[in-house]
């Protein structure tokens, strides 16, 4: 049971490629806050600003008053923003990784000469324009070679010189090699 699900879980989403992409999101957003933050700072630095500390009227830079709020607004906004982006990011990484690692792995097994393949995918992904192409493709080339199988046992192979006959088995081997 633990190896299903281990299977399952490679072949659904590729995990590298998850927690780059998570990573990418959780990085990007870091660094607009970093940003907005510092812009915020910068602009702020030529006004004053009166305040009352310890019962007592204080004159400070509007940059000065208001460095410890960005500061913690912004580790704020990056933990509850990075939770989100990390939600985010496994869905919609769930939705293209996954049909492009079940798209690879059933194109692999069409390579592998099982033409018999019909690539799946949900209703709402979005390559189900490329898997129908794809599945038109592997059932044109499926009937091409039963088609040949079929022609090529129409020929008497008693007709045939030595060589001829030969060729002729070793392209019934050949295309019996594909599973249809």
């Amino acid at each position: 049971m633990n190896n299903i699900r281990e299977r399952r879980k490679i072949r659904i989403v590729r995990m590298g490629f998850q927690r780059n992409f998570i990573l990418k999101f959780c990085a990007i957003m870091i660094l607009s806050s970093l940003i907005i933050a510092a812009i915020v700072y910068v602009l702020s630095a030529s006004s004053v600003t009166t305040v009352f500390e310890n019962s007592r009227l204080t004159i400070k830079s509007t940059a000065d008053f208001i460095l410890p709020l960005l500061i913690i607004s912004s580790l704020v906004a990056i933990v509850i923003g990075g939770i989100i982006t990390i939600i985010l990011t496994l869905f919609i990484s769930h939705r293209i990784a996954g049909p492009l690692y079940r798209l690879e792995h059933d194109i692999k097994e069409v390579g592998n000469g099982n033409l018999s393949v019909v690539i799946h995918v949900r209703k709402k992904d979005e390559l189900k324009d490329l898997v129908g192409f794809l599945n038109q493709m592997i059932d044109s080339i499926r009937k091409i070679i039963v088609d040949t199988n079929k022609e090529l046992s129409g020929i008497s192979a008693t007709n045939l010189s030595g060589e001829a006959q030969e060729k002729l088995e070793k392209v019934k081997k050949l295309l019996n090699k594909f599973k249809c």
